[in-house]
């Protein structure tokens, strides 16, 4: 694990400019943006880290070394190249120049590719300036730090790029003060953050797992927090969120039936509230998205649980959608009769019931001495809420097989199990029960 700077150098001939950017400033002219962007961020680096420059044969030979450049009448100017001013400025971590081709061709594009690529170690830092850059360069080196973020682990702590061009064309430039020409460097680093977001917000759409973008949310403002101990509002909302994330997730994943209404809710709130802050823009269609998925949550315990299980479905949390449907039902009936829906013996009892009822509404015969006939007032009261829904002990008979296949890890008899080739079934009668289920309790 290391520090790399990253950079392509160009070939024009570059004027003296001032650097400033977030406080920094070059403390004198400096031909180019790398003498300024490393300053900002190499000068403590150790022996270990690493200053890569990238050059094509044309910007070795124009800017890398020395006097590389001839005036109108073909003689050489007499300028320093960028290895000897890194070399003058003294820094422990070395630098270094690696050859890459034009990028004319696709086979070229992809040997800028590996090269990038190989000079990078796993959990390395990257600092990446992309001012030089040049054709499809840019956008090549931004695919290859986020392949790498994923293969390698890298973190990419910084992209900047100086924006000469806002001073004017290089002939009006040319006609300032050195001291007036003062390049802004812009920090980019904040589209490296809204990948890693789009990246995240897709893994939550898609498979429900909200973990990496609560991660990003309590990691994006650490340091604010750490800087106004604690007392930043707009970090303090966003690391909410982070944490908000993480437990719906978490509430699914392992069933945490009791809370589902609570944890969505409370996640609403939390988007709701980044919603309001002056985020960048790219940011608010991302919480307004989060925001209408979890619409179907709207603060009522039969409708949440429903929802989840629907959630579920979604996100092929087949398991957990079973087990939730099966238990807020029971929840459902216990509630409807007054009782306590979190009593153990309660559960266990309306859980039988509905095995009575779907044999009541079949036809079966019951026996005077059967244990599944239901005795006293609390039973009575149960059974008579549960036939009032009618079909609704069906659907929680037809919940049973799959449901133990699922929970028992498909240990069961042959004749029972459900074998791996048909797992697909799981979700198809999982959405079927469901939807008869929304449609008897939605009469």
């Amino acid at each position: 694990m290391a520090n790399v700077y990253i950079s392509f150098l160009g070939t024009n001939n570059y004027l003296e400019c001032i650097y400033h950017c977030n406080g920094f400033e070059t403390p004198e002219p400096v031909r180019f943006v790398q003498e300024a962007s490393i300053q900002m961020n190499c000068s403590d680096w150790g022996p270990n880290d690493l200053i890569l420059i990238f050059t094509t044969k044309e910007a070795e030979r124009k800017n890398w070394v020395d006097d590389g450049h001839r005036n109108e009448k073909g003689e050489i100017l007499p300028l320093k190249g960028l290895d000897r001013c890194l070399r003058e400025m003294r820094l422990a971590a070395p630098h270094e120049n690696r050859s890459i081709p034009e990028g004319y061709s696709e086979e070229e594009i992809w040997e800028i590719f590996r090269k990038v690529y190989d000079c990078l170690s796993p959990d390395d830092r990257v600092v990446f300036d992309i001012t030089h850059a040049f054709r499809s360069i840019p956008l090549v080196a931004a695919i290859v730090l986020n392949y790498s973020k994923t293969l390698k682990n890298i973190q990419l702590k910084g992209i900047y790029y100086g924006a000469f061009e806002a001073l004017g064309s290089i002939g009006q430039v040319k006609c300032m003060k050195v001291q007036d020409r003062r390049v802004r460097i812009l920090d980019l680093t904040a589209l490296d953050r809204l990948m890693d977001w789009t990246v995240a917000t897709d893994r939550f759409l898609q498979s429900g797992d909200a973990r990496m973008a609560g991660t990003l949310a309590k990691e994006s403002v650490k340091e604010i927090l750490k800087e106004t101990r604690g007392r930043d509002e707009a970090a303090r909302t966003i690391r909410d969120l982070g944490q908000s994330l993480e437990c719906f997730t978490w509430m699914l994943s392992t069933c945490r039936g009791p809370e589902i209404t609570e944890t969505a809710m409370k996640l609403k709130r939390q988007v709701q509230l980044c919603r309001n802050l002056q985020l960048l823009p790219p940011f608010q269609p991302l919480f307004s998205t989060i925001d209408e998925r979890l619409g179907a949550f709207r603060g009522e315990n039969l409708q949440d649980g429903l929802a989840a299980v629907r959630w579920c479905l979604n996100h092929n949390l087949i398991q957990q959608g079973f087990t939730i449907l099966q238990e807020i039902l029971v929840t459902f009936v216990l509630e409807e009769t007054g009782f306590d829906p979190l009593d153990r013996d309660k559960r266990e009892k309306a859980s039988h019931l509905f095995k009575v009822a779907n044999d009541r509404l079949a036809g079966s015969p019951c026996k005077a001495e059967d244990p599944r006939e239901p005795e006293g007032e609390d039973a009575q009261k149960i059974l008579h809420v549960i036939q009032r829904y009618g079909a609704l002990c069906q659907e929680v008979e037809r919940m049973r097989t799959p449901r133990n296949d699922l929970n028992h890890a498909g240990f069961r008899p042959e004749t029972e199990r459900i074998r791996v080739d048909r797992s697909p079934g799981f979700a198809k009668k999982l959405g079927e029960i469901l939807e008869r289920v929304e449609t008897l309790l939605n009469r």
